[in-house]
């Protein structure tokens, strides 16, 4: 019999970047929602070198006394067209989530839709060939360009060249529970029934998933509803997501 899938929330944000929650607050109510895992995801260009260890240090400090793993990880984001390398293994980091989206992407504004789709399509190679990389954070979180209103105007080549550069890159796509957040102008009914359909065709393809709540606050922790609606309607078991 295939297992349920697992109660994890490995997408989180505390005071080391914009998050609002010391790293104690975020263990302790992991731990009351009776979560299996989590992992704290701060962005790494604003955790800062002079407070890297601390961060580290501090994690592995806070979980020692608690019934739910604890990762520590980090969220990265492209440097023009490239992806930062961080040492994964050295810092003793667990977890790396991977945005698309970085610093000056808001120009993107200024192209044709076909070349912000040509740019993504770009980063998200770089993505899928960087060896430190775990999850793909939130995929084709798109929405807040201009160009795209809802999901469905994501031309389906890009969909396709995200599935295939994840399989081969051994990557796993996060479903995000806010992600209807990434569609302000999508009514979230038919973004939830698009963003579905999108999840459908990495399953059948073979890709596995992350889930996670992107929470800047302790009150979000393990706030993963929506990602649990949408793996099981694509039939999805504890087989198909990242094991922690």
């Amino acid at each position: 019999m295939r297992k349920e899938i697992p109660n994890i929330d490995l997408h989180i944000h505390s005071l080391y970047s914009d998050g609002t929650s010391n790293i104690e607050d975020i263990i302790r109510q992991a731990e009351s929602n009776g979560l299996e895992a989590i992992a704290i995801t701060d962005h790494y260009h604003m955790i800062g070198t002079e407070r890297f260890t601390e961060y580290i240090g501090e994690i592995g400090n806070m979980s020692k006394s608690t019934s739910t793993r604890v990762l520590a990880g980090l969220e990265i984001h492209p440097i023009g067209d490239t992806i930062p390398t961080i040492n994964k293994d050295l810092h003793g980091i667990d977890l790396i989530l991977a945005d698309s989206i970085g610093e000056g992407t808001s120009d993107l504004d200024r192209l044709s839709k076909k070349e912000i789709l040509d740019y993504f399509a770009k980063i998200y190679s770089a993505i899928c060939k960087n060896p430190e990389v775990d999850i793909i954070a939130h995929p084709l979180n798109l929405g807040r360009f201009e160009q795209f209103k809802l999901f469905s105007d994501i031309d389906t080549w890009l969909l396709d060249h995200l599935i295939k550069e994840a399989i081969k890159g051994n990557k796993y796509l996060e479903v995000m529970s806010g992600m209807s957040w990434w569609f302000p102008r999508s009514a979230v009914d038919r973004f939830t029934l698009e963003y579905t359909t999108f999840i459908k065709h990495g399953f059948d393809e073979g890709v596995r998933f992350s889930i996670g709540s992107d929470t800047h606050c302790v009150h979000g922790v393990g706030n993963t509803l929506w990602s649990y609606q949408v793996l099981r309607k694509v039939g999805a078991t504890d087989d198909d997501i990242i094991k922690t």
